[in-house]
C-alpha cells in the first residue's frame, strides 16, 4: 500500500506544471490571443478545485476557438447585485454570458473584468 501511495505521490507532483500547478497557461491555453478588451464569451469550464484560485472560467472572444481560464469575474461597479447574479447565472447556460471587457492578471489568479454585459 505505501508503495502505491508514493508511486502516486510521484506521478501526481510529476504531472503538474512547471510552476507547481495542475494548470499551465503556456500548454493549455495561448494567452496571447485572448488579451485584449473585446466581446467575450464566458462558460464554465468544469473545473473544481480545493484551494483558490481556481481557473473555473473559460473565457472565449466571439467567433474564435482561442480560449483562456480565469478564475474570477470583476463586475463595474455601478452594476446592482440584482444584475450581477443575473450575469452570474448565465455563465452556467448553454450559451454562457457574452459582456464587453478584458482579461486581466496571469496564470490561474487571472480575472475577467466586465464592463458591460450583453443582453440576450
Amino acid at each position: 500500500m505505501r508503495k502505491s501511495l508514493c508511486a502516486f505521490l510521484v506521478l501526481g507532483v510529476s504531472a503538474c506544471g512547471p510552476g507547481g500547478g495542475i494548470f499551465d497557461d503556456d500548454i493549455f491555453h495561448d494567452a496571447s490571443e485572448v488579451s485584449g478588451p473585446g466581446t467575450y464569451r464566458i462558460s464554465d469550464s468544469g473545473i473544481r478545485c480545493v484551494a483558490a484560485p481556481c481557473p473555473s472560467l473559460r473565457v472565449s472572444p466571439l467567433g474564435s476557438s482561442a480560449s483562456i481560464l480565469v478564475s474570477g469575474i470583476e463586475y463595474p461597479p455601478g452594476m446592482t447585485q440584482d444584475k450581477r447574479q443575473q450575469a452570474s447565472n448565465r455563465i452556467y447556460m448553454s450559451d454562457g454570458l457574452v459582456a464587453d471587457g478584458a482579461p486581466r492578471g496571469e496564470g490561474d489568479a487571472r480575472v475577467f473584468v466586465v464592463q458591460s454585459v450583453v443582453e440576450p
